[in-house]
């Protein structure tokens, strides 16, 4: 079975293939970066995957040179005030993380190129995660004045050690081999095997029951709190309308350093 164009999104691809849902965010002028666009198309995309009789999964994977950047910085720190941000986070970023996290079909992340801040935790959200060797993963958020917070709320269900806290305090990216080796990713393929790897996955989960699935995943879900997931969302608030982002966010456009310290 293959669908194209099943939405007529202006941000994100839909298509069905083989009974996958497939979502491809497509800014490549942006490496992906998730505007409100993106929120708000992608979460549109899992709410029909979700729905769709005879899908056995989602896969995500980006447009062009990049996975996806993370928060589109110069939209974000462009709000004319704060209840203008207050919309951004509860109308637009608070729906899309609850409609992924709540979604009951696995969910895989195809990573070829960058995936820094939002994207990156699209990536530890997901299921399952196949990355070319060239991939890299950052949560970089606090380099901006942002946050991860999603990497802050869930990422102790996913990365092993203390890798997490180091990624987020420092916003260093690592390497797909080392994001490997921290549970982040579970398989790492030259680009030019990398679908045949996701193909490989998909064709195994339908050897599974959807219902098993579902009810796997909802025993899974229930390891995180609500409570996490409002104080995650909280905490973007702050820091999106603070002044270490407008700091921040100023150096991202012009390209250098932010100097928090001064």
């Amino acid at each position: 079975m293959q669908e194209h164009n099943l939405l007529s999104h202006k941000n994100v691809e839909y298509e069905v293939q083989d009974r996958a849902a497939w979502l491809t965010m497509s800014r490549p002028e942006a490496l992906n970066a998730l505007s409100k666009g993106m929120f708000r198309e992608l979460e549109a995309s899992l709410r029909s995957a979700s729905k769709g009789r005879g899908i056995s999964s989602i896969v995500i994977k980006g447009e062009g040179r990049a996975f996806s950047a993370g928060l589109d910085v110069k939209e974000v720190s462009g709000f004319a005030s704060r209840r203008e941000a207050r919309e951004f986070v509860y109308n637009l970023v608070e729906p899309f993380w609850k409609r992924f996290l709540g979604c009951e079909k696995p969910i895989i992340s195809m990573v070829d190129g960058p995936a820094y801040g939002a994207g990156a935790e699209i990536a530890l959200a997901s299921d399952l995660v196949a990355a070319s060797t060239g991939s890299t993963f950052a949560f970089s958020g606090g380099r901006v004045g942002a946050i991860c917070c999603i990497s802050a709320a869930l990422g102790q269900f996913t990365i092993t050690g203390r890798k997490l806290v180091e990624m987020n305090l420092t916003g260093a990216p690592i390497s797909a081999e080392e994001a490997r080796s921290h549970g982040i990713v579970n398989y790492v393929e030259e680009t030019t095997h990398l679908r045949e790897r996701v193909d490989r996955i998909l064709n195994e989960i339908r050897n599974v029951s959807p219902i098993s699935n579902a009810s796997f995943k909802r025993i899974h879900r229930g390891l995180f709190t609500t409570r996490a997931l409002d104080l995650a969302h909280r905490e973007l608030f702050r820091t999106i309308t603070s002044a270490d982002f407008e700091k921040g966010a100023a150096a991202f456009r012009e390209k250098i350093h932010p100097k928090y310290y001064d």
